[in-house]
């Protein structure tokens, strides 16, 4: 009878565990879905810059190719949209797989996104059901085309001048400038970029800034840049002390004179 029992067991009539084995196994394409658990904790660790009022461009370079590496920015476009609730073809009061399969990734992609974000814009998408609707309001809010965002922009990049900081650090500031400005429909050209950092970097690269207005082809964004690095590093090396000569040749004709006296100890 066991013999005959085991062997029964593959057909689905007969061995109702069977079922739960195809469930596991039917939806093959959704192998995607089965770390839920596990993924948050890797994607927070990719993402290792948190959305803020500032960073807008920065945070969606990181969390975009996520999406698309694992073929799921149609959930936060979208562009896959959440199937009906019930199945058309069974029972009205039976779940539609897909539905289940949908929500189960769509709220995954949640987490993903609400782990990547500050504590204050947070609280902006907290009451945001899905993940579309929460990428949507980052959007309007951080990407917005409209005046009332690109104007406060374009005074700040005008207004960013160099002041104590370094060559690096306010170029920095003005490419982040310049980026939140192209999201918001406004992008500026390599020329407009070069004008803005030879006003904004001060008298003490006007030489610099004069080489490279005299020249016979327009510089680059790239070339300027090496300039004024360059010219940075030479004033570096102008303001620092020149050491007295007197002083080093004294200097070490004591410590002569101190070694000497060791190599004769008192008798």
């Amino acid at each position: 009878m066991a013999t005959n029992n085991s062997g029964a067991a593959p057909t689905n009539d007969a061995n109702p565990p069977s079922s739960s084995t195809n469930v596991s196994a039917t939806p093959t394409t959704n192998n995607s879905l089965t770390p839920t658990h596990a993924a948050p904790p890797a994607v927070s660790t990719i993402v290792t810059i948190k959305l803020d009022r500032t960073n807008y461009p920065l945070w969606l370079a990181q969390i975009s190719p996520i999406l698309h590496s694992h073929d799921l920015f149609g959930y936060v476009d979208g562009s896959v949209p959440c199937p009906p609730k019930h199945s058309p073809t069974t029972n009205t009061s039976q779940l539609n797989s897909a539905y289940l399969n949908w929500v189960q990734q769509d709220q995954t992609i949640l987490s993903w996104i609400n782990n990547s974000l500050s504590l204050a814009v947070l609280a902006t998408v907290a009451l945001s059901p899905t993940s579309c609707q929460t990428w949507h309001s980052l959007e309007r809010r951080y990407a917005s085309t409209s005046q009332n965002r690109i104007l406060p922009l374009r005074n700040e990049l005008l207004r960013t001048t160099k002041g104590d900081m370094s060559i690096s650090d306010v170029l920095d500031k003005i490419n982040s400038i310049s980026d939140n400005l192209a999201l918001a429909g406004s992008r500026l050209t390599d020329g407009d970029l070069v004008s803005i950092i030879m006003n904004n970097v001060g008298a003490a690269f006007e030489v610099t800034v004069s080489a490279a207005q005299t020249r016979s082809t327009p510089i680059t964004y790239e070339a300027l840049e090496a300039l004024l690095l360059s010219a940075e590093r030479r004033l570096g090396e102008q303001s620092q002390p020149v050491p007295n000569l007197n002083t080093r040749v004294t200097a070490f004709a004591a410590s002569r004179g101190r070694g000497n006296r060791s190599n004769f100890p008192n008798q």
